[in-house]
């Protein structure tokens, strides 16, 4: 689909000014001048603009899916595969409304000799959803500019962009052993930390024997080891409208983050073989109290479940960015009328229990999950915050906020909570990783829930 204009009015309307004023004042100078625009017309006239039919237009967009957060960068090629060249090709890529280009620029021009192609570059923040792109458009002038051309060319390749907040991302090596989800017991056994050691009974296996003492005492000796045990880990996503907000247009919400982030712990939680629960905090649920819960569990339909549920707390967010939606009776899924978030905060800690560990993933943009975390420490369980960073360190007030986050992150770190300020610009796979990761490696390389390296 094509249009051309010509653009021949203000050449016009300059020779018929040139051409008055000259008339009028009897300057034959002026008159003289009125014949260059009209030369320019001439000239336009016979040098057309037209989009050849035989332009060909590809788009790859890498990586889809991505996660939330993600940098995607889109690549768009454009061939002249006509025998003529096009002297002046303008491309502008269709953007997504919904997503910002943080580098590069969809947009670019040259001139195209049969054959050759232009290619523009540039990247994407993803955000949660399904994010369709519209056909290029490609704009041709003639040699002399009085005529363009104008064509909308369907790409092949990426239409869209997919965003979930389970989406895969590159393994990891293991950054040690103080992970969330591992716990040691005062019972002494198989493992890789020294515990003690004992005397020999008949069966201990060979590799257990401490050889080096026999050969100095000649006494046989086994060596215990601190064993890992598997335990129940509860996250709690903090989706109250303090945590909806973002750190720029057509980037994801703190709570869009939170949600991937417990996405992919809680898969590598249940992977190595641990009870995960979950609870959203700020959003209307329909489990004890009107929280959004989910108790410890394990296996496949567990991780469904909690998807699901961290989908509607990412879309209330997005949906409802201040909380005033509740719905007409103020309980529709994932409304956020007549919450007490504190309550539910409190709520979390009777479910749990005290021999669960809690993950609270929160922006830490106000004293709430400080209250809540306070509160927890009652329990003696152990405690981590994982805080998205989505202050705005370009603006005084964002960098007034973000100073107040860090003061609330040492707060919670007061109370015997490990922290970890999630910031921008730092891979998102490594700070998961440094803060779920549970998998530990054996000597011989096999992998088994819950171990220490």
């Amino acid at each position: 689909m094509g249009r051309r204009r010509a653009r021949w009015r203000g050449a016009v309307v300059a020779a018929l000014a040139l051409a008055g004023a000259g008339v009028w004042a009897g300057n034959g100078a002026l008159l003289l001048a009125a014949g260059l625009p009209l030369s320019y017309l001439a000239y336009g006239a016979v040098s057309t603009a037209s989009v050849p039919a035989e332009m060909t237009v590809s788009r790859a967009v890498e990586p889809t899916p991505a996660p939330p957060g993600h940098p995607v960068s889109v690549r768009v090629t454009v061939t002249n595969e006509s025998e003529g060249p096009v002297s002046d090709l303008r491309v502008v890529d269709g953007v997504p409304r919904d997503l910002s280009v943080i580098a590069g620029s969809p947009r670019s021009g040259e001139t195209l000799a049969a054959g050759e192609s232009l290619t523009l570059e540039y990247t994407l923040i993803a955000r949660r959803g399904d994010h369709d792109f519209e056909p290029p458009r490609l704009r041709a002038r003639g040699t002399g500019a009085a005529e363009v051309a104008t064509a909308v060319q369907t790409p092949d390749g990426d239409d869209r962009l997919v965003c979930r907040l389970d989406a895969e991302a590159p393994p990891l090596s293991d950054q040690g052993n103080d992970r969330v989800g591992q716990r040691t017991t005062s019972d002494p056994g198989d493992g890789f930390t020294f515990h003690s050691t004992r005397e020999y009974r008949r069966g201990d296996p060979v590799g257990r024997i401490d050889w080096r003492s026999y050969a100095k005492r000649g006494e046989l000796s086994t060596v215990n080891y601190e064993q890992w045990v598997s335990t129940a880990v509860v996250f709690v996503l903090d989706a109250r409208p303090p945590s909806r907000v973002t750190a720029g247009p057509g980037r994801p919400t703190a709570v869009e983050l939170g949600a991937y982030a417990t996405t992919h712990a809680l898969t590598s939680l249940l992977g190595a073989g641990h009870e995960v629960g979950l609870a959203v905090v700020g959003i209307d649920g329909d489990g004890p109290g009107g929280l959004a819960w989910i108790p410890p569990g394990n296996g496949s339909d567990q991780r469904s479940r909690a998807i699901d549920r961290l989908e509607d707390a990412a879309e209330a967010a997005e949906r409802d960015p201040d909380g005033e939606d509740g719905g007409e009776s103020g309980t529709d899924k994932g409304g956020t009328a007549e919450v007490d978030p504190q309550q539910q905060f409190r709520k979390v800690m009777e479910l749990a229990g005290p021999r669960s560990q809690f993950v609270l993933v929160s922006p830490i943009l106000d004293d709430g999950p400080v209250t809540a975390m306070e509160g927890w420490a009652a329990l003696d369980a152990a405690r981590t915050v994982l805080s998205p960073d989505v202050t705005a360190a370009s603006t005084v007030s964002g960098q007034h906020e973000h100073v107040r986050r860090r003061t609330r992150l040492a707060r919670c770190q007061a109370t015997g909570a490990r922290t970890i300020d999630w910031q921008r610009g730092t891979p998102l796979p490594l700070v998961l990783d440094y803060a779920f990761a549970v998998e530990a490696r054996r000597p011989d390389g096999s992998v088994h829930p819950g171990g220490g390296v």
